[in-house]
C-alpha cells in the first residue's frame, strides 16, 4: 500500500483548526492513530506546527499572573 503524504500547509491547517476538507482531517487522525513508523514521522511532523502555534499564542497573549 502507497503512503499517503499530507503536505505541510494542509498539517499546518489541521493543528490550527482550520483545515476544512472533513475527509483529509480523518485521514491525519487515523495515520496518527496507527502504530507504524510513518505514523511516528508525522507525529514529528505535526508537532513543528503545534508547537509553533502555541509559541506564537503566548506571545501574542502573553502569560499574565
Amino acid at each position: 500500500m502507497k503512503t499517503k503524504r499530507f503536505s505541510d500547509e494542509d498539517l499546518m491547517k489541521f493543528a490550527d483548526g482550520e483545515l476544512d476538507n472533513k475527509e483529509l482531517s480523518m485521514d491525519i487522525l487515523s495515520k496518527l492513530l496507527e502504530d507504524t513508523p510513518e505514523s511516528k514521522i508525522l507525529a514529528k511532523r505535526l508537532e513543528v506546527f503545534t508547537s509553533t502555534r502555541n509559541a506564537l499564542v503566548n506571545a501574542l497573549i502573553g502569560d499574565k499572573k
